[in-house]
């Protein structure tokens, strides 16, 4: 009981664990794996400089530098997560074809029909063709 009345003292005030040290030590046993087959010096040092910020991260007492840093993991991962459903729901949706505007780079969504269209953007009003096979 009295170690953790004192790990509890210890940690007061400061950051803790958050979404961004799972991330880093995720990485840093990747990269330790990969070490594994590798063996470099240099990528065992990489590791190590990735488990020392974790934990310098989470010992850490400027709480808002830290809490800055892990909203930026959380709006990257997010973003990749979105991206993934997107992904995901596109690969399902057979009775459409998505393609790109090549002057604004807008994602349209088409209609399946094999051949060869002629299409207008809606955000631009760029005509173009559009083959679907």
């Amino acid at each position: 009981m009295n170690f953790r009345y004192k790990l509890m003292q210890f940690m007061s005030g400061r950051y803790g664990i958050d979404n961004m040290f799972y991330m880093l030590f995720g990485v840093s046993a990747v990269l330790s794996i990969v070490n594994i087959f590798v063996r470099s010096t240099i990528l065992q040092l990489v590791v190590y400089t990735v488990i020392i910020y974790a934990f310098f991260r989470a010992f850490s007492r400027n709480i808002e530098a830290r809490r800055r840093e892990n909203r930026w993991v959380n709006n990257w991962a997010e973003r990749i997560k979105k991206e993934q459903e997107l992904n995901r729901r596109r690969k399902a949706d057979y009775t459409h074809v998505y393609k790109k505007c090549p002057r604004c780079r807008a994602v349209l969504r088409l209609p399946r029909r094999v051949g060869k269209h002629k299409t207008v953007c809606p955000k631009c009003n760029n005509e173009f063709w559009v083959r679907v096979k």
